[in-house]
């Protein structure tokens, strides 16, 4: 009975589950990020908004890289207008001609 006892608060110890660290980001690292820029609340905005601008800068140019690159040749930029150019010069260089007698 009283080795039962004795060893029962060593079976709950090791029945007990081991906490596990579920972080994928070093302890290190979050400290640092703490220190420089969490700990103040301006910087913390600061290092928010900036993130913000940033981001949508860099997605925003590849979305219209993407874009233009699968509608090439369908925007009006990308249209090769001398296709659908007319010799018409000649005409209107006679037309102007007659003007002038």
């Amino acid at each position: 009975l009283f080795t039962r006892l004795a060893r029962a608060p060593v079976m709950r110890m090791a029945m007990r589950p081991q906490k596990r660290n579920m972080t994928f980001i070093p302890s290190g690292f979050l400290q640092t990020f703490y220190n420089t820029i969490a700990k103040n609340n301006f910087t913390y905005i600061a290092f928010i908004v900036g993130g913000i601008i940033v981001t949508e800068n860099v997605y925003g140019s590849v979305v219209d890289s993407v874009w233009a690159s699968k509608n090439n040749g369908k925007t009006y930029d990308t249209i090769d207008w001398s296709v659908f150019a007319e010799d018409d010069d000649e005409e209107e260089e006679d037309e102007d001609d007659d003007d002038d007698e």
